[in-house]
């Protein structure tokens, strides 16, 4: 898994601008929108959760392009980003906001290959295992975000759960 956050995907969109060639392949790859914090005693990276994804949606299609195969993040992503990522049949997986830490104990290697200079938001290669994250967008453009609050009022107006009913 590699990462990046807002100053590597301006980088990249303008290095491809200049057709410049890119540090890394995304071909194939999953990104995770995040800036790990440095690791302290025998960590592999301290605590790294999820950045909103949706400030990484003006670049979604550009990356795609890319052959990225999936993104992680929090937070819903925008129409636009939900279309590239159909169209492009990827995927965008959600991983858990506010535990840091423990999505970070799922990462068990680190290491910089791109951008360097960035610190945080650098572009690390992750090696990662039983990663905690759910489907939000999948190949098809279905949005969870849209979809469960569908499903549960349907399900409390059947149920008659509504407060006041």
């Amino acid at each position: 898994m590699l990462t990046g956050r807002d100053a590597a995907h301006k980088r990249i969109a303008d290095m491809l601008a200049k057709d410049e060639e890119l540090p890394v392949e995304f071909k194939g790859r999953v990104i995770y929108y995040v800036g790990p914090v440095d690791p302290v005693g025998e960590e592999v990276v301290g605590p790294a959760g999820p950045t909103t994804a949706t400030r990484m949606d003006k670049f979604t299609r550009m990356m795609l392009d890319q052959g990225l195969l999936a993104m992680v993040g929090k937070a819903e992503r925008g129409p636009a980003a939900t279309d590239a990522i159909r169209e492009a049949k990827s995927a965008y997986l959600m991983a858990v906001g506010g535990a840091a830490y423990l999505v970070a104990r799922a990462i068990k290697g680190s290491k910089v290959v791109g951008f360097e200079d960035l610190g945080m938001e650098a572009i690390y290669e992750f090696e990662v295992s039983d990663f905690p994250v759910t489907v939000a967008v999948d190949a098809e453009g279905n949005n969870v975000h849209q979809l469960a609050p569908l499903v549960w009022k349907e399900k409390i107006a059947r149920e008659g759960l509504l407060i006041g009913a």
